[in-house]
């Protein structure tokens, strides 16, 4: 768990020098060739899931009861849904706009109702186990 916590503050760390190549990228992409706005999805698909798979692994060490672990793994399973969509939709918005835009009014949808899923996921684990504290929390003791 340590280590998993250490690389969240590693990567917090280098966070804006990375978000800002990668926006420098975007943009490159977005005006001039928009092929690249696949790669660029795909790999922001696969670092939503990466931080999504250590923010399971650390909060995993932390719940005990099975319940909780189950929306733990509820709430993981729509990262990586919400990952997917997001590389789909954009890769099928590149190639084929009608279908794009078809799955980008479904990643629509999820972010819409990202807020009231991570309440209610909140809620959930704060009913299960109302001393287990949050995922910033558990990162800010831990660092």
């Amino acid at each position: 768990m340590q280590r998993d916590v250490r690389q969240v503050i590693k990567i917090r760390r280098y966070g804006v020098p990375a978000l800002i190549i990668y926006l420098a990228a975007f943009l490159y992409a977005l005006f001039a060739e928009w092929m690249w706005l696949i790669p660029l999805m795909w790999l922001l698909a696969i670092f939503l899931i990466f931080m999504g798979t250590n923010e399971y692994r650390i909060m995993r060490h932390v719940a005990t009861n099975p319940l909780a672990i189950k929306w733990l793994r509820i709430q993981y399973a729509m990262t990586w849904l919400e990952a997917l969509l997001l590389a789909v939709s954009m890769t099928a918005l590149v190639l084929d706009h009608s279908i794009g835009l078809l799955i980008g009014v479904l990643f629509a949808v999820m972010r819409f109702t990202d807020s009231y899923r991570d309440r209610l996921i909140t809620k959930k684990l704060q009913a299960v186990e109302p001393d287990m504290p949050t995922y910033e929390q558990l990162i800010e003791r831990m660092s």
